[in-house]
């Protein structure tokens, strides 16, 4: 079971409309609360200073009729010692056995306490005359007389001080209601106007449709959360159309580079299934293996990018030689092509995908032997103190320029140089290396040679020894 006050939030937000509302809701609550915390505390610390005042007063004539009584007889004391003020309605006098001996005008009712000790001071709240229903807040005092010990009595009515303050609590009561009602309908007006630039991107995201991504928000002239959001969103709809786009050239290349010997392979059935002839081995090594190669190749580099967007690159990790890998790929280009191979092999251990990694390598050799004229070149480095191992693989090519070295990295990207179509391939060699080497946590790079070929590099972190 959900505590209360999920459950109050539940409530609320199955019933309450919007954010305005809820904003509305919570401040007033907030305020109310505090409004009558504030109240109460005001209540408190008014009636205890009204309540030390009137201390204040009694104990001071109390205090001056001590003084008096001390030296002469308590019966004797004048009227004006023994008048009331506005601060003070009971002065007595009180012998041993607690009779009135003095009072003011003369009224020697019951006394409002009994005698006190002499030598003794104190206070009585509550304190009251029999049969009157009146209470009064009351110094005590014992004294010593040349007639015997009497007590000083004087106290102020408790009525007019619960008085002052019920009316200020009635005030309260009637003034804050007027408040809350106020700073509702003041937070409901500026929170709905803070809110409406939020609700005009939210229609503006809303009108935008996927087919046309090229739209944006309206971004206030603010430096403020809303502007800020408005940014995002921006962003957020510029990253969506770079995907997007990716996306339809994607789909456009593959559908372009997938028809090309699917059209060889139909072609040719077609041909032989109208001349009712069977194809001949000849025609099956010369043209519909390489293209169903070609077809299965392009199929496993798409599903192995696919796998990379999705979750990454699966790896099977363990240590891995890379001086092995790349004097395994030197004797596999020799084989391939009458080209001079040169190796500059360092011992270099890693932790990565042994296939992955030779696959990297593998990729990046093949585009140097298709581009390459007379060299190809495969050296390694290592550097200790970076815990990095390079292998770089360099042809003496036509290279490629500077602007174009990060787009290479793109799928089905051929540039409009002398690395054509022409000398074959799918395109998506030196994305398989870019998503590879990324997952072993390295870099590729591309740069040039002196003679204008082309230098790739891969880096990765090297093993723990």
């Amino acid at each position: 079971m959900r505590p209360p006050p999920r459950r109050i939030a539940a409530t609320l937000d199955r019933y309450v409309g919007g954010v305005r509302i809820r904003l509305t809701i919570l401040a007033t609550v907030l305020l109310a609360i505090s409004l009558a915390a504030a109240a109460v505390i005001m209540l408190l610390v008014l009636h205890r200073s009204l309540l030390n005042s009137a201390d204040a007063a009694t104990g001071a004539r109390a205090t001056e009729i001590a003084a008096t009584v001390r030296t002469e007889s308590p019966r004797g004391l004048d009227s004006a010692t023994l008048t009331t003020s506005k601060d003070l309605d009971v002065i007595q006098v009180l012998d041993t056995t607690g009779a009135v001996i003095a009072a003011t005008n003369g009224d020697r009712t019951a006394p409002l306490v009994p005698p006190a000790p002499r030598g003794t001071r104190h206070v009585i709240d509550g304190a009251r005359i029999a049969d009157n229903p009146a209470e009064y807040r009351a110094t005590v005092v014992g004294v010593s007389t040349p007639t015997g010990d009497v007590t000083v009595v004087v106290g102020a009515a408790e009525g007019p001080i619960n008085d002052v303050v019920t009316t200020v609590g009635i005030l309260f009561a009637s003034v804050f209601p007027v408040i809350l009602v106020l700073l509702a309908a003041n937070t409901y007006f500026l929170s709905g106007r803070t809110l409406r630039p939020v609700e005009r991107i939210r229609a503006q995201v809303a009108a935008i449709s996927s087919s046309d991504l090229s739209k944006r928000v309206t971004e206030p002239r603010t430096s403020d959360e809303i502007a800020r959001l408005a940014a995002t969103m921006n962003e957020m709809l510029a990253r969506l159309e770079t995907t997007r786009t990716a996306q339809l050239q994607f789909v456009g290349d593959a559908s372009h580079e997938l028809r090309s010997p699917l059209m060889t392979i139909v072609g040719l059935l077609d041909l032989s299934r109208t001349t009712d002839e069977p194809i001949d081995p000849a025609t099956v090594t010369a043209f519909l293996l390489p293209e169903a190669r070609r077809l299965r190749g392009m199929v496993d580099d798409l599903l192995l990018l696919a796998k990379a967007d999705e979750r990454g690159i699966p790896l099977h990790l363990d240590d891995v030689d890379l001086d092995d890998l790349v004097g395994t790929e030197a004797q596999r280009l020799t084989q391939l092509r009458t080209i001079t191979i040169t190796t500059h092999i360092t011992p270099i251990r890693v932790r990565g995908d042994h296939d992955k990694l030779t696959r990297a390598i593998r990729n990046i050799a093949d585009n140097a032997l298709r581009y390459a004229t007379t060299t190809i070149d495969l050296s390694m480095t290592r550097n200790d103190n970076a815990e990095l191992g390079a292998v770089t693989i360099t042809d003496d090519g036509p290279g490629i320029p500077p602007e174009h070295r990060e787009k290479v990295f793109n799928r089905f990207v051929r540039l409009d140089t002398d690395r054509q179509r022409a000398q074959g391939g799918s395109g998506l060699g030196l994305a398989i290396v870019d998503e590879i080497i990324r997952a072993h946590h390295g870099t590729v790079s591309i740069g040039d040679t002196p003679s204008g070929g082309t230098q790739v590099t891969i880096t990765v972190p090297t093993a723990d020894d």
